[in-house]
């Protein structure tokens, strides 16, 4: 399998607070290009020490040369104590997301307007789950 080449990435820190010295909460967005589209994931990550981890992910994927975007929406939470993780382990989103439950789901497909001068707004399709 051929792997498709990024033309641009970033991950940036859009937000972070250390909830005076009770936890963490960071909102960072990581930004992929590639030929055939894009894919976007915007995630805010909060630490309660003590008491609950959870992380809201928004994923947006773009093909091109379709008329749609493809958006997804998670929240996963847990109690601290039931997560099998050193301390150390519990700072970093990516370590402790999972052993996470999901809490909510959503999938959207977001159609574009047929013509960026229309004015016709897009239409959104909801398959909740």
């Amino acid at each position: 399998m051929n792997r498709e080449p990024i033309l641009f990435f970033e991950d940036v820190v859009l937000f972070e607070d250390e909830l005076h010295d009770h936890g963490i909460s960071i909102l960072s967005v990581k930004v992929r290009v590639m030929p055939s589209g894009f894919f976007l994931l915007l995630r805010f990550f909060l630490r309660v020490d003590g008491v609950v981890i959870r992380v809201n992910d928004t994923r947006i994927y773009h093909q091109a040369d379709t008329s749609y975007l493809l958006r997804e929406f998670v929240t996963k939470e847990r109690y601290i104590k039931d997560i099998p993780l050193s301390l150390s382990e519990l700072s970093d989103p990516a370590a402790v997301f999972p052993h996470l439950h999901v809490v909510k789901e959503e999938s959207e497909k977001l159609l574009l307007p047929p013509d960026v001068n229309s004015e016709v707004k897009g239409d959104i399709v909801r398959n909740m789950t």
